[in-house]
């Protein structure tokens, strides 16, 4: 990348079909290495010069993500911001291996948000569960524990998060539970239940 080329020009080179590939990875291994060797302004700038492929990346994704847009598009700049650390300048195909690695962190987000908000649609089908049952929501959990769907430690998070509406943090921090730990709880505990529920074992209102 020629010292005296204003970065406008260069970007604008990056972007034009006719540009050959060859042109485009020494462009590319000249980024990384003054990103590397002065992370700023050069990471900002190596940023900039990827924005139209990221940008591409989040209209391919953005379909299939369902949640907020612009969480969906930071985490895909994470993911070529990552990947520009740890590349290799001396390596073949750096452009290549920089989008790829961005487009993977977003499918990778796409799949988590996914299985998050289908995690989150099982919680409230068992909440409502809890409620429509014959009895009241707590004695149906109470049976659920003592029949032996539950463990105390998960009927516990259900009754607080599920019902009380408590935070899960401080559910969690009460329990000794990391986030990910409750989540997993709840999880396991939301589809024992409404597999009980389901088979008609609810207790009657005295």
């Amino acid at each position: 990348m020629p010292a005296e080329l204003p970065i406008d020009e260069v970007r604008i080179l990056l972007l034009k079909r006719r540009t050959s590939w060859v042109t485009k990875d020494a462009v590319w291994r000249e980024l990384i290495r003054r990103a590397h060797a002065t992370p700023e302004p050069w990471t900002t700038i190596a940023a900039a010069m990827m924005m139209p492929g990221l940008k591409h990346i989040g209209a391919k994704l953005g379909d299939r993500f369902p949640g907020d847009r612009n969480d969906l598009d930071s985490e895909i700049l994470e993911g070529f911001l990552q990947a520009l650390d740890l590349a290799d300048p001396q390596a073949p195909k750096v452009y290549g291996q920089l989008y790829w690695a961005a487009f993977r962190r977003g499918h990778e987000v796409c799949n988590a948000e996914k299985r998050r908000a289908m995690t989150q649609s099982e919680l409230t089908e068992t909440t409502t569960n809890l409620r429509s049952a014959s009895g009241h929501p707590d004695l149906v959990l109470a049976d659920a524990l003592l029949s032996g769907v539950v463990t105390r430690q998960q009927a516990d998070l259900v009754s607080d998060v599920l019902l009380d509406h408590k935070d899960r943090t401080t559910a969690g921090k009460r329990l000794g539970m990391s986030r990910f730990q409750v989540a997993a709880a709840l999880n396991s505990a939301s589809r024992h239940i409404t597999d009980y529920l389901l088979a008609g074992r609810t207790p009657q209102a005295a």
